[in-house]
């Protein structure tokens, strides 16, 4: 390299010397990029930029090198000066403010990317740039989605694809994956199942089609086929993610393809098959710099553990969760827990802390979490009732119970469970007429081809995917 190349590469070393808030920003433009790319970690790496040192960099811990930065950039398709936002306000492209915008939702700043969403789309009303009117409507979406308004993000993210021609799948798959998860927590499976159905088959159609995009959806499409009660459906989908490529894509598919078959055989009462597939998508996160998903791997795992009567190692994998959930937990995130860390206290026999625990998850689930969670807080909390000999409030916990669960699409074996229970109660309360009844209705939710709805290891999944792991 000459004098002038090296006194260049100091300069700029010298300008990347910036504030953690500016590196804290560089770090959060990378991984909104990355993301939006559909590329891991892994992807994005290179030589020189390990992924491990690539996850510090998008924290904000760690100052990448004038080459790496480059390198970054390049990968990426902007400009270094675009990722550091060392750009005048002439500068600076339309769909960098969008971007800008997104980061400051990813920082919980909504008024901030409101401000600033609803400025850049006054402008594209007056030049009628449909591409951006549709960046900004989706970004407007997110934030009434993330403020818990999720019949008005439905109806930006509708306005997102209505005002232009729709986008490409491939282009923006965040606008129809967080469509279709509002649609699967509106308990409208339906609609999310044909829209992550129409965007798979446009991926399949196209050529030298992205499969980390393509695992993505078909992997949202199963959560939406058994959340509608669809087992056979959800299995065959997701088989279908496998063979598209699960297993050779990238680690996080990888993992999401465990942890929804692990959810899969759960649903359908496989308890055995559903610890070991939990188990692998934990041993993958542990891999990845996602404490999010890891924890939500560990609840999983416990929730599994505690159907199967495991309670020792249920509660180490709940304390695993709950401390990766960090200082200040999101009440759902933290409710989701705190339910299970109930269960686990009733199984080990201490009714004063599952108590104490139900109700704590009743309180922080009640202004957020989907019907059907919420109804798993109540049985949790009616068993306890019922174990402290408390009848009348156990019987207004199963009925509390059974009402929120029924109102959840699909969820089928919830509520049978439900049912058991209370029927159980019912018979130790001597009314046998009530508790044959709610017997009967536990039946008719567990049909006899239970086992034929769930996927088929031998047949539908490959046998290096599907075969029971040991």
């Amino acid at each position: 390299m000459d004098s002038g190349g090296k006194a260049g590469m100091l300069q700029n070393d010298h300008e990347l010397d910036y504030s953690n808030e500016a590196l804290r920003k560089l770090g959060a433009r990378i991984r909104h990029l990355r993301r939006r790319r559909a590329m891991t970690q892994r992807d994005l790496s290179f030589d020189g930029c390990s992924y491990s040192y690539l996850a510090r960099i998008e924290a904000g811990d760690r100052r990448p090198s004038p080459r790496v930065l480059v390198e970054i950039a390049r990968r990426l398709g902007v400009t270094p000066e675009e990722l550091t936002g060392e750009v005048s306000n002439e500068q600076r492209t339309r769909s960098l403010e969008v971007l800008d915008a997104m980061m400051m939702i990813r920082l919980e700043q909504y008024e901030e990317a409101e401000e600033l969403l609803r400025g850049v789309l006054r402008e594209a009303e007056v030049d009628a740039d449909a591409e951006r009117m549709s960046e900004c409507y989706e970004g407007l979406a997110l934030i009434s989605a993330r403020r818990g308004r999720d019949g008005q993000a439905l109806e930006l993210f509708q306005q997102a694809l209505e005002v232009g021609d729709p986008p490409h799948p491939a282009q923006r798959p965040d606008l129809y994956i967080e469509m279709a998860r509002l649609h699967i927590g509106a308990g409208d499976a339906a609609r999310a199942i044909a829209l992550m159905n129409d965007c798979a088959e446009q991926l399949r159609q196209q050529p030298g089609r992205d499969l980390a995009k393509l695992v993505r959806y078909t992997l949202l499409l199963s959560q939406a086929y058994s959340d509608a009660g669809d087992y056979g459906s959800a299995g065959t989908v997701l088989a279908a993610a496998l063979r598209d490529g699960a297993e050779e894509v990238d680690l996080q598919s990888r993992a999401r393809a465990y942890y929804s078959l692990s959810r899969l055989y759960a649903s359908t009462g496989q308890v055995g098959q559903a610890i070991a597939y939990a188990d692998r998508a934990l041993a993958i996160y542990e891999l990845m710099d996602d404490n999010d998903a890891l924890a939500d791997a560990h609840l999983l795992y416990a929730q599994n553990l505690l159907d199967a009567g495991e309670t020792a190692r249920a509660e180490e994998h709940l304390s695993a969760s709950r401390s990766l959930l960090g200082a200040r937990p999101s009440p759902l995130d933290l409710g989701f827990v705190v339910v299970e860390e109930a269960r686990c206290a009733l199984q080990k026999g201490d009714t004063e802390l599952a108590s104490s625990k139900a109700r704590e998850g009743v309180e922080l689930l009640g202004n957020g979490a989907l019907p059907g969670q919420l109804g798993d807080a109540y049985l949790v909390l009616a068993r306890v009732y019922d174990e402290l000999g408390d009848a009348e409030r156990a019987e207004w916990g199963f009925t509390a119970a059974i009402d929120a669960i029924r109102q959840q699409n699909g969820w089928t074996r919830e509520l049978a469970k439900a049912y058991r229970w209370y029927g159980k109660f019912l018979k130790r309360m001597g009314r046998a007429e009530a508790a044959l009844e709610a017997f009967e209705l536990a039946a008719d939710l567990a049909p006899s081809n239970q086992d034929a709805m769930a996927p088929t290891p031998q047949s539908d999944v490959s046998s290096s995917a599907a075969t029971s792991p040991q």
